[in-house]
């Protein structure tokens, strides 16, 4: 089995951070910890997914051809989902204003969902 090839413990340590601090989100500073988990699990979520890709010869050079190719193989169910995240991901990067900041935790639990969606899907 591929998944057994690649070392994924930091992503599921990174997942559980994730799912800890989006629990708490009551003060400025928890959840700009959130949103700072949200981002380290989402990149590594994507170079895994690259990762598992290049194990059955699939080179990808971006998290969009990434995605892509992740939905034939089946890592994921939809692409788009995962292009909204990256669209979130470029948020957190670009800018940091609270009206923005609102917009990426509001995806937070869908997020979560399809983050253990994945997890299971590769066999984890």
């Amino acid at each position: 089995m591929i998944i057994d090839e690649i070392n994924i413990s930091p992503l599921l340590k990174a997942f559980k951070k994730f799912e800890e601090f989006r629990d708490h989100l009551n003060t400025e500073q928890e959840r700009a910890g959130s949103i700072q988990a949200f981002e380290y699990c989402y990149e590594l979520t994507w170079k895994t997914m690259k990762r598992l890709l290049e194990k059955r010869g699939h080179i990808t050079n971006s998290p969009r051809e990434t995605f892509r190719i992740a939905a034939m193989e089946r890592f994921i169910d939809n692409p788009e989902i995962w292009f909204d995240f990256l669209k979130m991901r470029s948020i957190t990067v670009h800018t940091y204003e609270e009206k923005e900041a609102e917009k990426v935790i509001s995806i937070f639990q869908f997020f979560s969902s399809e983050m253990k969606s994945f997890i299971k899907n590769i066999g984890v």
